[in-house]
């Protein structure tokens, strides 16, 4: 099993949290913690992989392990960059519907939805995103008439224990191709670096921490991060994207996962009374054997008459 630990050191946030002469804001005067689950790039691979010598992977385990952490952890913050849709002419639209509700039964916090998502139109994604409990979210998609986002918000801002406040945002790249089958017409992709220059001064004056869901790829990804500053954590998605040890542009972590929904990222960080990040720990995990699918997931399989991997039905 890939499991990467790595411990980040306290000077990726050393100037986090605090107001301009140093003091912690708000009165805050206890510590906390908070551990970001990730993903992103599924591709249609709901199933387990079948493979021979350990199967893995799948929205069954995956959502195994995602409540297991959510049971186990306090402040629990699960976030996907896009792609998880196929653009495969055998992908469904029940297999697409099924995702989201199994995001929505394993607990996903945020997802900012990729070209992919969109390969059913924009009026599923809407509907789907209306009846999810997670929220979608991509700042730079918008309507072409009003510019209002699409999916709402532009951001959203939580509080932890003892005050320490995270805004995040999700964002996509204007300049991907999307399927020429898709109709355009209903919105617009502003772009990225524009938008974020916009929401990044007021993000940053409501919370202390910020996390950016870019489903631009690892290349344009970085190449936004240094046009933009201030963002704590960047989730990417689009292209596979995976990052097996610390890597920053700035002062900002990346994260990725690989794709294909073998393996779920973990980050557990630590804040001090100010709102600084003062370590975490990094860990790639792979979804195999020792979780067990999820039965929930298993019957939202039943239910959409979609079939498992033999291995997942416990065939042999």
């Amino acid at each position: 099993m890939l499991r990467t630990a790595i411990v980040l050191a306290a000077t990726l946030a050393a100037s986090v949290g605090c107001s301009k002469d140093g003091t912690p804001r708000d009165g805050r005067r206890e510590p906390a913690r908070l551990t970001i689950l990730y993903a992103s790039d599924m591709l249609g691979n709901i199933r387990s992989c079948g493979c021979v010598d350990e199967d893995a992977g799948g929205l069954a385990r995956r959502a195994t392990y995602t409540k297991q952490v959510r049971d186990q952890t306090e402040n629990v913050l699960v976030l996907d960059a896009g792609d998880d849709f196929s653009l495969d002419l055998a992908y469904t639209k029940d297999e697409a519907s099924l995702t989201l509700d199994a995001f929505s039964s394993m607990g996903i916090d945020i997802l900012t939805p990729g070209e992919n998502e969109f390969i059913f139109g924009l009026p599923f994604l809407q509907a789907s995103a209306e009846n999810a409990t997670f929220t979608m979210m991509a700042a730079n998609v918008v309507d072409p008439e009003s510019g209002a986002p699409i999916f709402g918000e532009e951001y959203i801002v939580r509080e932890l224990p003892g005050g320490v406040k995270l805004a995040i945002t999700g964002v996509l790249d204007e300049t991907i191709r999307f399927p020429s089958y898709i109709d355009r017409s209903l919105f617009r992709v502003e772009p990225a670096a524009a938008t974020l220059r916009r929401l990044v001064p007021r993000m940053r004056r409501e919370a202390d921490f910020l996390i950016l869901l870019s489903h631009l790829g690892i290349d344009r990804t970085k190449a936004l991060l240094g046009d933009v500053e201030g963002f704590d954590v960047a989730v990417i998605g689009h292209g596979k994207p995976l990052m097996k040890k610390t890597e920053t542009v700035g002062k900002t972590l990346l994260l990725g996962t690989g794709g294909q929904g073998r393996y779920l990222g973990r980050i557990d960080l630590r804040f001090d009374a100010s709102g600084t990040m003062r370590y975490g720990t990094m860990q790639l995990i792979n979804l195999g054997d020792e979780y067990p699918r999820d039965p929930d997931i298993v019957e939202l399989f039943r239910e959409y008459r979609l079939p498992l991997t033999d291995k997942e039905a416990g065939v042999h």
